[in-house]
């Protein structure tokens, strides 16, 4: 594999988690485009859209020079806050409550997953940013929706706020929680049922069309968050 081959990998699948087929369809290619890539074969034009997409260095992602991403200085990120809270894209938490003094790190599902384990979140997980609602606290973060199991109620690239510091014991029949399962590299999201007991506690979907209604753990759960809100960008 050429080394523009290898960050190439790197850029779709470590940083965007994405794969190869994934990253072609969205740039509106055929999943077959990116056979050339592994090869180290694209167009500039093709690159450039690449590096948008994962969120990465163009220059890096061309030559290997210089850093894989840039960090946001805090001006920057404060006017972009500033821009999304201008323009109201996001209507499901009310503007007087949200925070742009301090926003919210926006990571992958394998970084939630990871979350659990390291206890920790840092800017580096952090591939977008939003305002923080008043109910999430320091340690908060959120996942960006992906496939259709929670329709209607969540549709595929809505945020959601994940707030860590909850007691299990809090926990209510109904809940929407991110959990993890420790054979698995990655969160996810589901409607939490209780039973009488722990044993009879499962995950559900509230798609009723998804075609696995009850959801129980294969090894050991760890929840990695309660959902505390949502966002929206029109």
């Amino acid at each position: 594999m050429s080394d523009l081959a290898t960050r190439l990998e790197q850029a779709i699948f470590d940083h965007a988690d994405l794969n190869w087929s994934k990253a072609a369809t969205l740039l509106d290619l055929s999943p077959q485009a990116a056979t050339k890539w592994k090869k180290g074969q694209i167009s500039r034009s093709t690159l450039q859209r690449l590096a948008d997409l994962t969120r990465v260095n163009y220059s890096w992602l061309a030559t290997g020079e210089g850093e894989m991403t840039s960090k946001p200085s805090i001006g920057e990120l404060q006017d972009k806050i500033d821009a999304i809270m201008d323009k109201e894209q996001g209507q499901l938490v009310k503007k007087d409550v949200l925070s742009a003094a301090n926003p919210v790190p926006v990571i992958s599902w394998v970084a939630a997953g990871a979350w659990s384990e390291t206890n920790t979140v840092t800017v580096d997980d952090a591939f977008d940013w939003l305002p923080r609602p008043y109910n999430l606290s320091k340690d908060g973060f959120a996942l960006q929706v992906r496939g259709e199991s929670m329709l209607p109620e969540f549709r595929p690239n809505d945020y959601i706020f994940v707030e860590p510091a909850f007691p299990v014991w809090d926990l209510k029949n109904g809940d929407l929680v991110v959990v993890q399962e420790s054979d698995k590299n990655e969160a996810t999201f589901k409607q939490l049922v209780l039973g009488e007991t722990t044993e009879d506690m499962y995950l559900k979907p509230l798609n009723p069309d998804w075609h696995e209604q009850k959801m129980l753990p294969k090894s050991e759960w760890v929840l990695v968050g309660k959902v505390v809100g949502k966002w929206v960008k029109y």
